[in-house]
């Protein structure tokens, strides 16, 4: 009996951990998962606190080579878990808890994506074209969604669409955090864009960046809205019922585009957010009703 009260209270504490890195108070991302089954929510906390994790390797370790050794540890700490069923780590260990072997299996590919762009981000020298911006963002973005499709009940048909919404999130999020990113050089933004403004990297440095650049900001809000709004349709044409998890994800992103769109834009000179409240209430009336048309 002590041995599993033991292993109960070691379960408790892996849930907390991730819970603590993945759903921290006030975050859309909590009230997203409110309607989750205990099951469902352990697994896909887990992976974004896997998600979280990886991120802060590549955004806040300033020495390139300590980054590129913890990478390699989670490189291996990943093929333990998911070949060997052994977790190195708490967040590992609430996920094979959570998730059992065929699940598991379906994970790996995804998992492997998304440690591929934690890579990328790590040796980032800046994007050249759109298309290698969403090759990064398929594997960042769009593999974490990919992740929770494999978790949730969804038509196979919904994958798809869902995993465009996960890249288009990650966009929407490079796009919000702009003016911080800055600061250690990743700027997502691809050079032939800026170049058609007549613009480089080197501009956003300016001390007028935020006036130089509200022309190709305004146009990128304006391209990722629509792309946002194709990918949305696609997933209310098959339904527009979809997992409420997914619902409240949805409008939570929707809600970051319209507030992007009252800041006219300005992510270099503040960065707008807004109130747990709000994000609160936008998710638990998205749980409620079907997916609504764009506006």
């Amino acid at each position: 009996m002590a041995t599993m009260n033991e292993k109960t209270h070691e379960l408790a504490q892996n849930n907390a951990e991730c819970a603590r890195l993945a759903r921290p108070i006030g975050s859309g991302f909590r009230y997203a998962c409110l309607t989750l089954s205990s099951a469902h929510l352990h697994a896909i906390t887990a992976l974004k606190a896997l998600d979280v994790t990886l991120s802060d390797i590549t955004h806040t370790i300033s020495e390139p080579r300590v980054a590129s050794a913890k990478l390699d540890w989670w490189r291996s700490a990943l093929h333990e878990a998911t070949e060997q069923n052994t977790a190195a780590h708490p967040i590992l260990a609430a996920l094979l808890a959570s998730v059992d072997a065929p699940t598991l299996k379906k994970l790996v590919p995804h998992l492997e994506a998304r440690l591929g762009s934690a890579l990328l981000e790590l040796d980032y020298q800046g994007f050249e074209t759109p298309a290698d911006l969403s090759a990064y963002l398929d594997a960042r973005g769009g593999a974490q969604f990919a992740l929770y499709c494999a978790l949730l009940p969804i038509d196979s048909a919904l994958e798809p669409p869902v995993r465009t919404l996960g890249a288009l999130q990650h966009r929407l999020h490079c796009l919000q955090f702009l003016g911080r990113d800055r600061a250690h050089g990743f700027i997502y933004l691809p050079a032939e864009r800026m170049a058609a403004h007549k613009l480089s990297e080197a501009d956003m440095h300016h001390p007028d960046a935020a006036k130089l650049f509200a022309p190709l900001l305004q146009q990128e809000l304006a391209d990722l809205r629509c792309d946002y709004e194709k990918a949305v349709s696609a997933v209310r044409q098959n339904n527009r019922y979809p997992p409420k998890f997914f619902r409240a994800l949805i409008a939570l992103d929707r809600a970051r585009i319209r507030l992007l769109q009252r800041s006219s834009v300005d992510v270099i000179s503040q960065r707008p957010e807004r109130a747990p409240i709000a994000e609160l209430i936008t998710a638990w009336w998205a749980a409620k009703r079907p997916i609504p048309p764009a506006r």
